[in-house]
């Protein structure tokens, strides 16, 4: 179909421009022929006007001054001379295209003389009266005797017949050309009435047909979208009911976790007050190395305790931050002065490098939070040290925690933050801890409203930061 309706469309367009072309050219068909008939007829009158001239100059009757009527015979007999070329030859000139039939080249060619030669005997003629002295040019002179025999008669009958027979050619011409214009409008209705008839109506019986498709393919696409959001309301309802179970059970584990937190610590302070009457006795070399590992061991079990706590508080949403502006340089005095003994005993330095600005946070978790990381920072750190610093970013300040410690692969940062997660080397893996304190810091942080993230290398450390928004330092400080 498609192909039908270009050739179609390209049958129409190569009749529309025939037809243009059959217009233009009997256009330009009718011109030339008014061109020539002018011309043609302008000879009969221009041989008449030699003919006058040569009559008043040999019985000198000028009514002007005799060089006046020689030098207007002489531009006659040129422009007769160059219309004549034209009209025998062709002249791009005087846009003329010459001989338009066989009959015109017959009456400008044929017989003996022909008309040819008779012009070009006359144009002769009249030169030769043009050049003639006064005194030599009479009634008898020769070249005048043929001009008056020549020029009224037999000649202007020759160029008559030469005009008559232009206009019959132009006449047949144009009549040919409007018979091409008629046939090719025809051949272009015909064309339309059968595009009309093989190509439009059976494209709008398609047409039709494939818009009833669609109106079908519409209602059976309305109906599965009733039944689909039929569907998708029951299981929005089913989700939110189990969403709500969830939440329920969640609520109940961070109910359990509490209690039992709360519970664990009850016999861990039993434990660490029955380790210090055991102290207050004399030992042996034994019982002591017993005591101490004991001693540790209740650290960490307190460690991990309140770890639980923590996110149980969270999860249950009973913690709520109380902000107010937080010097950043004594917070992270205060918890280098709190970690210095215990990167003391593993050999590590801690310094700190942080300028006298103040972020906008909640002192207790924000110091909770950094106390993790560093905390993090000393377990991962064999040698080397830590730095507690912090970064002014124009209205913001980064606190950072940098370790020169194991570091992490990439794939893992974004596991770290995830609860009961570990990463680094093997020798580290699970030494303390279950992997909830990344989790405290992240769920902590967003609670504050402070971006927290991290940049590592493996066996080049790690960078630790939290995003706050800076403020003004109080007045007392």
């Amino acid at each position: 179909m498609t192909r039908r309706y270009v050739l179609a469309l390209a049958a129409v367009a190569l009749l529309a421009v025939s037809g243009l072309a059959a217009f233009q050219a009997m256009a330009a068909a009718y011109d030339r022929t008014l061109a020539v008939v002018n011309i043609s007829g302008r000879q009969r009158m221009l041989s008449q006007r030699i003919a006058l001239y040569a009559d008043s100059l040999a019985d000198g009757e000028c009514l002007r001054a005799r060089a006046q009527c020689v030098a207007e015979l002489a531009e006659t007999v040129n422009t007769f001379r160059r219309a004549h070329h034209g009209l025998a030859y062709g002249s791009e000139v005087l846009d003329v295209p010459g001989p338009t039939s066989p009959a015109i080249s017959a009456l400008y060619f044929s017989g003996e003389p022909s008309l040819h030669q008779r012009v070009l005997r006359y144009i002769h003629a009249a030169e030769q009266v043009v050049e003639a002295a006064p005194d030599d040019l009479t009634p008898e002179h020769p070249a005048v005797a043929y001009i008056l025999t020549q020029g009224p008669g037999p000649l202007l009958e020759s160029l008559d017949q030469v005009v008559l027979q232009y206009q019959l050619d132009g006449e047949e011409a144009y009549e040919t050309l409007r018979r091409l214009e008629i046939a090719v409008v025809t051949l272009t209705l015909l064309t339309i009435l059968l595009e009309a008839l093989l190509i439009f109506r059976p494209m709008v019986r398609r047409t039709q047909t494939q818009f009833d498709h669609i109106e079908r393919m519409a209602e059976h696409l309305r109906r599965a979208n009733e039944t689909l959001e039929q569907r998708v309301a029951a299981r929005t309802r089913d989700l939110a009911d189990a969403k709500a179970e969830a939440d329920k059970a969640n609520l109940a584990k961070s109910k359990f976790l509490a209690a039992a937190g709360h519970d664990m610590l009850q016999p861990l302070q039993a434990a660490e007050m029955f380790a210090g009457l055991l102290a207050a006795e004399p030992l042996s070399t034994r019982g002591e190395s017993l005591l101490a590992e004991l001693r540790r061991t209740q650290d960490s079990l307190r460690h991990l305790v309140r770890s639980v706590l923590d996110v149980s508080k969270l999860e249950a949403g009973t913690v709520t931050p109380s902000f107010q502006p937080v010097p950043v340089r004594a917070l992270l005095d205060g918890l280098a002065a709190e970690f210095g003994p215990q990167a003391l005993d593993r050999d590590l330095r801690l310094n700190v490098v942080a300028p006298d600005v103040a972020v906008e946070s909640d002192p207790i978790l924000l110091e909770r939070v950094l106390r993790n990381l560093i905390g993090n920072a000393l377990r991962y750190t064999d040698a080397g040290g830590v730095v507690l610093g912090a970064r002014l970013r124009g209205d913001r300040v980064w606190l950072q925690v940098v370790d020169s410690g194991v570091g992490m692969e990439s794939d893992d940062l974004d596991r770290i933050w995830q609860e009961f997660v570990q990463v680094g080397t093997k020798a580290h893996d699970r030494s303390e801890g279950l992997g909830l304190g990344l989790a405290i810091v992240e769920r902590l942080c967003r609670l504050l409203g402070h971006r927290v993230f991290v940049s590592s290398r493996v066996d080049h450390g790690s960078c630790f930061t939290v995003d706050c928004r800076r403020t003004d330092l109080p007045h007392d400080v």
